[in-house]
């Protein structure tokens, strides 16, 4: 149980350390070409892990898992990435990063919803302070020399992909027995290149690649290893071991990670608003954590 939570925590430092690469690359090449690009080199990692698989399960076989598939590509690789580089260009990545810690409310009403998962009185705690982040941003002013208007639709558009992220977890789990972590990541990328085909095509007709620069190349290389590859298997790895809702008390190290990363890569301000949201994530992953390794103390006492 404990390499779970360490394989989920890690996915989730990838993802909101990216918040912050994300902003600094969209600056300089189009959302959907990025994107394109990102996926292409992260199936140039999948595929040979894939075929080095020992196991034989690699296509789905029913219609059901097809669409499964594409609903968990669509909503946690092509809307959430869409939603939030876009989002991240209107609102600071910090302020990103907090708002995402509602994810884990998220997560547990779906799968409370979808999947029958029952939730404690714990899990339930530890969610209230892993959305208290949001609260705090929220009534947070932005910064003299942003645009109120714009800073509530960043935050709006990273919302939208609070609510992608959560599907992509439910329709996870769905298929957690089927397919190995590997396996999952290549076809969720698949998905994922062909969605924004269309869309990179168009950007890269205008788009001059001189403009790259090798460190910019850099970035996005390590942009596509942790956020498509190295994120996907952990998370994959770590949510066939655990409840949904469990799982998403981790998604808390998505917006602390993202409001480090935005203070120590974007040197955006640090404050007591940013201190508390980043406890009150933290408090969230112990209690809920806490209570799941009681129950299984429980458990074991009684056989």
């Amino acid at each position: 149980m404990k390499l779970a939570y360490v394989q989920l925590a890690l996915a989730m430092a990838f993802v909101g350390a990216n918040v912050a690469v994300g902003k600094i690359i969209v600056e300089h090449v189009p959302i959907f070409l990025f994107s394109e690009i990102r996926f292409l080199i992260a199936l140039l990692f999948l595929i040979p892990m894939s075929r080095m698989s020992k196991t034989t399960k690699r296509v789905p076989g029913k219609k059901s898992q097809w669409g499964i598939l594409f609903l968990q590509a669509f909503f946690g690789v092509f809307l959430f990435s869409v939603l939030m580089l876009h989002g991240v260009q209107y609102t600071s990545a910090t302020a990103a990063g907090i708002i995402t810690s509602t994810v884990p409310a998220i997560i547990a009403l779906l799968s409370f919803f979808f999947l029958k998962e029952k939730m404690s009185v714990v899990q339930a705690f530890s969610i209230c302070l892993s959305v208290l982040g949001i609260a705090i941003i929220t009534y947070q002013a932005p910064s003299s020399n942003t645009d109120p208007h714009s800073f509530l639709l960043g935050n709006a558009l990273v919302f939208g992909a609070v609510i992608s992220e959560a599907l992509f977890t439910i329709f996870a789990k769905k298929l957690s027995d089927l397919f190995t972590p590997v396996q999952m990541a290549v076809w969720v990328n698949i998905i994922g290149f062909l969605l924004f085909m269309p869309f990179a095509i168009k950007e890269t007709v205008n788009y001059n690649f001189m403009n790259l620069t090798f460190s910019m190349w850099l970035l996005i290389i390590y942009y596509a290893v942790t956020a498509s590859v190295l994120s996907f298997i952990l998370w994959y790895q770590g949510v066939t071991k655990v409840k949904a809702n469990i799982a998403g008390i981790f998604t808390g190290f998505l917006p602390v990670t993202a409001a480090l990363a935005g203070i120590v890569i974007l040197k955006e301000p640090f404050g007591w608003s940013q201190s508390l949201g980043i406890l009150s994530v933290l408090g969230a992953i112990f209690f809920g954590t806490r209570v799941t390794t009681s129950n299984k103390s429980s458990r074991n006492d009684a056989a």
